[in-house]
């Protein structure tokens, strides 16, 4: 309850986001809003949380051995009774060009209109991006980066300055996208669904102030 919660001894909740699922969005909107009713910290100001980032496999290891209470994913959907799924949504993600490129413009892109391309992505195997590359070994391709950095956000920026393409997920790419500097690519034959999952250990007690988080974090969409 509420009461519980305002309790200082509430004590703290441990959460993990997958480190490229962008972090810095989720933490804004669990934080923050227009209505005072939905703030979190407004709410429960006693509630001390402690956000960490790591990637998948990471986060199931920490999970399993009880060192976080819940975790974040984006990556494929996990249908795994281990883990009771809190909340989840499908999140869309695009190949990412910049207005001045000339595939901004272009019809029927197919996979091989981006291979002439220079690539800005994620680390590899982490999260989206290895889906990305599994889904490019289906079609016998590699793909060679110039550029690999963990930041999503600082990868859009490039792709503004027209220093290369990405495949990013659209709550990463929504304002670039309003604002005109960048165009998403509708490529054929590829088939990419990624998954933004809340869920936590099916062993783990849940106490008062970790339903209200689940509760808090069911309302959130990253999209």
């Amino acid at each position: 309850t509420c009461a519980d919660l305002k309790d200082p001894k509430s004590g703290k909740f441990r959460s993990c986001l997958d480190c490229i699922a962008d972090a810095a969005i989720l933490v804004e909107k669990f934080t923050s809003g227009t209505n005072s009713d939905l703030i979190f910290k407004n709410k429960y100001p006693s509630l001390s949380l402690n956000i960490m980032t790591a990637g998948t496999d990471d986060l199931f290891d920490l999970l399993n051995h009880n060192e976080v209470d819940m975790v974040c994913i984006l990556d494929n959907q996990i249908h795994d009774t281990t883990y009771v799924v809190v909340n989840e949504e499908e999140v869309d993600v695009h190949i990412v060009v910049s207005n001045k490129n000339p595939l901004s413009s272009q019809k029927d892109i197919t996979i091989t209109d981006l291979l002439s391309q220079s690539f800005l992505l994620t680390e590899k195997g982490m999260s989206y991006r290895r889906l990305f590359d599994e889904e490019m070994a289906k079609h016998k391709i590699e793909i060679l980066p110039v550029l690999e950095m963990s930041n999503p956000e600082s990868i859009c920026k490039l792709v503004e300055e027209d220093l290369g393409i990405s495949f990013l997920p659209d709550f990463v790419t929504n304002q670039s996208v309003e604002n005109g500097r960048i165009v998403r690519l509708n490529v054929k034959g590829l088939n990419i669904k990624i998954w933004k999952q809340l869920l936590y250990h099916r062993d783990k007690w849940v106490n008062s102030q970790m339903k209200a988080i689940m509760n808090h974090l069911s309302n959130i969409s990253i999209q």
